[in-house]
């Protein structure tokens, strides 16, 4: 089970959603169309995609345990290839990286 200091803000990622402001670390812009419990949707031109809230709170871990997530392809090698630039961005946008 993870331990409440290491759980993403769920409701900061919720506030994500529809916004129309949200660039990945090169400015591709992108669209996160719905959040659930434990999956973020994201719309892009090739269809939805999806990143999951167990691989954003393990990158969270990573990070506050002192391991540097420098941009997406940290992401890709030390969490998950699961939309790593996307999922990069979202965790920039709750300071967590």
């Amino acid at each position: 089970m993870i331990q409440e200091e290491y759980q993403v803000d769920w409701d900061r990622v919720r506030s994500l959603e529809q916004r129309s402001d949200l660039k990945t670390k090169t400015g591709k812009p992108f669209f996160i169309s719905r959040v659930t419990e434990s999956i973020v949707f994201i719309d892009l031109p090739s269809g939805e995609q999806s990143v999951c809230r167990a691989n954003l709170e393990r990158a969270e871990r990573l990070v506050l345990s002192g391991t540097r997530l420098e941009g997406p392809l940290d992401y890709r090698r030390l969490v998950a290839d699961e939309r790593p630039a996307y999922a990069w961005a979202i965790l920039c946008q709750l300071g967590i990286v």
